[in-house]
């Protein structure tokens, strides 16, 4: 998975951006070479200092980037996790994201520190799809619901902390304004599958643009970014309680860590209760009565035998349709499940049916 990631002006008519901009800090940098900021995954501690490492050196458990907008690495973070994005000239007063190459259905969570005092009235995020543009809504429920929407249309900012928290989706704005997972066959964004890999096409500027805007007071030398640089501080995990990051993605006991853990399949002794003795008393005597006559109103409609096939994400994931959390937030609510009936048998039992199903169960 990539995506392009530059700073850029929100006004003006020099449309500089991505090494246009570090060109106004030094003209003879090489984008490539020159330190950008760092990127970091939740829960780890992370380096943000500007001298730390130069691309593409790592800072311990800190990746610098250069100027070079393509960004790629491992995630999954429909439960924990995510990416946080640093900046070593401040906050960007226009953050861009395009060219996204992530699978259906997938969970990418984005973030970075904002100025401090930055308040809901300063952020606007908003897609944007040959010239239409959506705007993103607050979490009010906060990163879970950011994490949750199956849009990927929701943003949340941590005012206590200033970190601004946002998701990324292969998106795509209707022509009737609304917003959600790209129709790839309608738009002609393929993909290519081969030994049970799926390789996922990019979507190009024009199908899809994200757009985080920061109301703040610019710097002197660019204009691009706010005066006011924040403090590096990595979001954290959001372990349930008594549990650790065992992996960029996951949380668990903390004897994972180091193996120490003791497998719940070997109980410590056999139960010593005796069995109840069984039942003495009779049987009652069959009755006598004849049966009632059979029913004649019509049979119910016969049911048809259904699938249950889960998504390419989640074969790639190690997910299957007994995934609780899937089938409640997707089956028949996201527009990808829904025209491929993904999990169909699974969605039915659970009243996530698609319309139409009557699955034999």
């Amino acid at each position: 998975m990539f995506h392009i990631v530059m700073p850029q002006k929100t006004t003006g008519s020099d449309g500089a951006q991505g090494s246009a901009v570090l060109g106004l800090i030094d003209p003879a940098a090489n984008p490539r070479r020159t330190r950008q900021g760092s990127l970091t995954h939740f829960g780890l501690t992370g380096n943000g200092a500007v001298d730390a490492c130069t691309p593409p050196e790592p800072c311990d458990e800190t990746v610098s980037r250069s100027w070079d907008p393509d960004v790629t690495g491992p995630f999954n973070h429909a439960q924990y996790g995510g990416w946080y994005f640093s900046f070593d000239d401040g906050t960007p007063v226009h953050l861009n994201i395009q060219r996204v190459q992530i699978p259906d259905d997938a969970v990418m969570i984005q973030a970075m520190s904002v100025p401090p005092g930055t308040t809901q009235g300063d952020v606007r995020i908003y897609a944007t799809s040959r010239g239409r543009q959506y705007d993103f809504t607050v979490a009010d429920g906060g990163l879970a619901e950011v994490r949750a929407s199956t849009t990927g249309d929701k943003y949340w900012l941590d005012t206590a902390n200033d970190i601004l928290y946002w998701r990324v989706i292969a998106g795509y704005v209707e022509n009737d304004g609304t917003y959600g997972w790209i129709d790839r066959a309608a738009q002609n964004v393929k993909s290519f599958s081969r030994g049970g890999l799926t390789v996922w096409d990019t979507t190009g500027r024009n199908l899809f643009q994200l757009n985080i805007i920061i109301s703040c007071v610019v710097d002197d030398v660019t204009g691009h970014f706010c005066q006011s640089r924040p403090a590096f501080q990595v979001p954290e995990m959001g372990c349930p309680e008594g549990e650790v990051m065992i992996a960029i993605d996951n949380c668990g006991q903390p004897c994972e860590l180091d193996g120490s853990c003791v497998s719940s399949s070997n109980p410590t002794s056999s139960p010593t209760a005796s069995p109840t003795a069984s039942p003495t008393t009779s049987p009652t005597a069959s009755p006598t009565a004849s049966p009632t006559a059979s029913p004649t109103a019509s049979p119910t409609p016969s049911c048809h035998s259904c699938t249950d096939e889960p998504t390419p994400w989640m074969n790639d994931n190690g997910y299957d349709c007994s995934t609780q959390w899937l089938i409640v937030s997707k089956c028949n609510k996201v527009n990808f499940w829904k025209r491929n009936k993904y999990c169909q048998y699974s969605c039915f039992v659970d009243d996530f049916g698609y319309e139409g199903d009557n699955c034999c169960v």
